[in-house]
């Protein structure tokens, strides 16, 4: 049987022009997200070629178009494109729906089909869509086409290919983990896979989470007023719970101010509440979902901001030197790191500081990890989960594409594939697959050095291609490295300015007097049981009246020095 001829042509892959792939998949055309600003780009049918079957509306870009989720870099494009093909069906999930419903003016978002989770829709006769959702926020699926090839009105092979979006393999507030169980038993042809961070590892959910909530701490003891830039839906809403839920934060005399655009995309999550996991539904019953207007600390909708420090939160992009006036010198600006490797910010840097306005000087910008994608490790695990024949990376950074292809776990499991803009993929999916080729991979660069050992120390030295790098930037940023032993091997990395700051801040003369020099203060948490704090995270600079130094082990217990790091948040 000839192979099942399959296309992909990557019209936008960025966030600040959208994410849009067309797939052509046997006879049919379908577009995966329409993120663009302009899609003038679509009429010219990248897709269309020869080899495609004849279709019976030939004036549109494809014959169906699937949202993957309700971010506006996939769904920026969805209300003109709708305008200029009014009969192009658009089908998503009910939850991403119903979202779009809310926030978007127009009425094209009521007119898409929605479609149930986890069960197969028929487009056609032979080509079906299923949903599986995507653990990102509510309503992102990851999207399954299966295609059947008929011979003389009798089934033949069938291929399937994911388009995953943007995934997440770990529970977040609003939507449960992507379940790799839902792979389970199924034959995946053709995985197109976001990038997202890289190769990247991130440190657990709860750490992320415990240092926001720390800089926060520390910014609102200085005095400082805090600009959070987030997106309509997905993060702003994921910060507002963490800041109603965590102990610590609610002891603070603050008012946390949501700007319109965001606050709608709250009032949008109150018309999925049903959607919700149970947790957030038994939370809405007893009081508001987001909104809070008693207590120490208060969120409301944005209105005058009078009593200085606060909160804010606005969508990104937005200008942030509207709000000079109202806040002051005394601002610390939290970007949160978008899902791109270091990498990839080295190429776009003007993401890594945030949206390029003009500030005063007095303002601080610092960024923060709350991850909206999944890591490498994630990445790999999902693929190995769903274990494709082919896997299709796409990103905006050809570095961080590189970077996934040269995983030696996965070239020798599986053929993977470069997705760039602009640059058409074409797939043969024939019945036997070929075993995974070094060739689809690009070659992996080496640099060969000499070791130099003295009495008192080794040095390194290695060729000056390496320099030409753009990586190295990165790597060298500090001039500082880290060296670990991996078996026989030993690992070199770069120490970044923040982890030489965080390093230098958890550095404390052993003759004073507080929480990081007591005995009892082990994993940010006090274990005196005298002590009022007992059990809960402390500030290493700070002090109590049991305080005990570290070589002060009168009245202690053998064996007592292991604490568990259990306790309450405050």
């Amino acid at each position: 049987m000839s192979p099942v001829p399959v296309e992909c042509f990557p019209y936008g892959v960025e966030p600040q022009t959208g994410v849009c792939l067309g797939l052509r998949l046997g006879p049919y055309r379908i577009l995966l997200d329409c993120g663009l600003a302009d899609i003038s780009g679509l009429q010219a049918d990248e897709l269309q070629s020869d080899a495609v079957v004849e279709h019976p509306s030939e004036q549109q870009p494809a014959d169906f178009v699937v949202c993957s989720q309700a971010h506006a870099d996939h769904v920026r494009g969805l209300g003109a494109l709708r305008q200029s093909f009014p009969k192009m069906p658009i089908y998503t999930s009910l939850e991403t729906q119903q979202i779009l419903s809310h926030l978007e003016t127009d009425q094209w978002a009521s007119e898409c089909t929605p479609i149930a989770w986890n069960t197969p829709f028929n487009l056609t006769s032979d080509l079906t869509l299923e949903l599986i959702p995507a653990g990102q926020m509510p309503g992102a699926a990851v999207c399954l086409l299966t295609y059947t090839v008929m011979v003389e009105a009798e089934i033949g092979e069938v291929y399937t290919v994911a388009y995953t979006g943007d995934f997440y393999l770990t529970h977040t507030r609003f939507a449960p983990a992507l379940s790799t169980a839902s792979f389970k038993d199924r034959r995946i042809d053709l995985l197109l896979l976001k990038g997202g961070y890289g190769t990247l590892q991130h440190p657990p959910r709860k750490q992320q989470e415990s240092e926001l909530v720390q800089a926060l701490l520390q910014a609102l003891a200085a005095q400082q007023s805090i600009v959070i830039p987030v997106p309509q839906v997905g993060l702003g809403q994921e910060l507002l719970m963490l800041f109603r839920t965590n102990a610590e934060l609610a002891r603070q005399k603050v008012t946390v101010w949501v700007d319109e655009t965001v606050a709608q995309g709250c009032d949008a999550y109150g018309q999925i509440l049903t959607s919700l996991p149970a947790s957030i539904q038994n939370f809405a019953r007893q009081q508001s979902l987001f909104w809070q207007a008693s207590g120490r600390l208060q969120i409301q909708p944005l209105e005058a901001m009078t009593q200085l420090p606060c909160i804010l939160l606005v969508r990104h992009q937005t200008e942030l030197g509207q709000y000079v006036q109202a806040l002051g010198d005394q601002v610390l600006v939290l970007d949160p790191i978008p899902p791109e490797s270091p990498q990839a910010l080295r190429e776009h840097p003007q993401d890594a500081k945030g949206d390029p306005v003009s500030l005063p000087a007095s303002w601080q910008r610092q960024t923060f990890l709350l991850a909206q994608a999944c890591d490498g490790p994630s990445t790999t695990q999902l693929i190995h989960n769903s274990r494709p024949r082919h896997v299709a990376f796409y990103h905006r950074s050809p570095l961080v594409v590189e970077d996934l292809m040269q995983t030696p776990d996965l070239q020798n499991r599986y053929q993977l594939h470069p997705l760039m803009l602009g640059e058409r993929l074409e797939v043969g999916l024939a019945e036997s697959a070929l075993l995974p080729q070094e060739s689809l991979a690009p070659p992996l660069q080496t640099y060969r050095g000499e070791l130099v050992e003295s009495g008192l120390s080794a040095t390194l030295s290695l060729g000056a291609d390496i320099l030409e790098d753009p990586r190295w930037q990165t790597f060298a940023d500090t001039g500082l490295i880290e060296a670990v032993w991996q078996g026989h091997q030993l690992v070199i990395r770069g120490l970044s300015q923040a982890e030489i700051l965080r390093s230098s801040a958890s550095q404390h003369p052993m003759d004073r007097t507080c929480c990081a020099n007591c005995h009892y203060y082990r994993n940010q948490r006090c274990w005196q049981t005298e002590s009022a704090l007992y059990g809960f995270k402390v500030s290493p600079q700070g002090t109590c009246p049991v305080y005990a130094p570290i070589d002060d082990r009168s009245g202690v217990e053998p064996g007592s020095e292991d604490f568990d790091d259990e306790g309450v948040d405050v």
